[in-house]
């Protein structure tokens, strides 16, 4: 009995702890400790019925119903409060409900991530730079081969910048500018290109364990792929939504839960909708 005391003792001390500061300060923006790490794990579905036609209106999909799923595990350990460093593993599926169900799944990108935070005057800017190979071939699915599209072929160069706004005690502003370097390799595409995504996040917190936010993304591709040649904001989509998250252990463990709903895009582009569900683990 008194063994099964000091146990509940250690472990309401702990969560006592944990409950002096919160998850709500670790945005992305900012940077963990020496010896301090974080693990990420972010499911997103995305399902299209439905695809935007030249004047912007939304025409069905031949092939019907089209499902990717995509598991982002994003690792990350603090160096120092200026680098932390860290690898991601991302895996995709695909699923196609033509006639019988069509599906794929693999490991799309793995690799490193580097992160700092460059000016000593500006804490809640920072850089990433993650480089992700792909371990499998023809994720495009070539006719004649697997059909299912899964993933651009090639390697991914990601660079993402990271800036958060405190408006209040409530409120508070995210903003990320990425450029996603396309590195193609026996793809459609026949040169590399370049992605550009801009995001914005508008949060409010309840009080120390929920978060409430909304969110909206703009994402152009700069590549005609008829003419085979880069081309500034060729093609777009722009996806919006609201989401929130939740402390089930204050300072150690987060869920979140995102819809988002693609509402506005170029031609061929895919007006579908996703959910999506997280997990982040943080140890100081």
């Amino acid at each position: 009995m008194r063994n099964i005391l000091i146990v509940l003792a250690v472990f309401a001390g702990f969560v006592l702890s944990a409950q002096e500061s919160n998850l709500q300060t670790y945005t992305p923006s900012i940077l963990f400790d020496k010896g301090d790490w974080e693990f990420k794990s972010f499911q997103n579905i995305y399902t299209q019925t439905k695809s935007f036609d030249a004047d912007g209106g939304k025409v069905k999909n031949a092939v019907g119903r089209q499902t990717w799923t995509t598991s982002i595990n994003q690792f990350l350990y603090g160096l120092s409060s200026k680098i932390n460093i860290g690898a991601d593993v991302w895996v995709k599926n695909a699923n196609y409900a033509q006639s019988g169900v069509a599906s794929r799944t693999s490991i799309v990108g793995f690799g490193p991530k580097i992160k700092i935070a460059p000016f000593n005057n500006l804490k809640r800017l920072s850089i990433q730079s993650t480089f992700l190979f792909p371990l499998s071939s023809d994720l495009e699915g070539r006719p004649g081969e697997n059909e299912v599209f899964l993933h651009n072929d090639g390697s991914l160069w990601l660079n993402q910048v990271f800036y958060d706004l405190p408006l209040n005690e409530k409120f508070q502003l995210f903003m990320q500018q990425a450029f996603w370097y396309q590195l193609v390799d026996n793809s459609f595409r026949d040169n590399n290109y370049l992605q550009t995504q801009t995001s914005l996040f508008f949060s409010y917190f309840p009080n120390q364990r929920w978060t409430l936010y909304g969110m909206s993304e703009y994402f152009p591709t700069h590549y005609n792929d008829g003419l085979q040649e880069r081309e500034g904001f060729f093609s777009y989509f722009v996806q919006s939504g609201i989401g929130t998250k939740y402390q089930l252990i204050p300072n150690l463990i987060e869920l979140e839960f995102l819809y988002t709903n693609f509402w506005k895009g170029s031609e061929g582009q895919g007006a579908g909708e996703t959910i999506n569900f997280g997990i982040r683990v943080i140890r100081q």
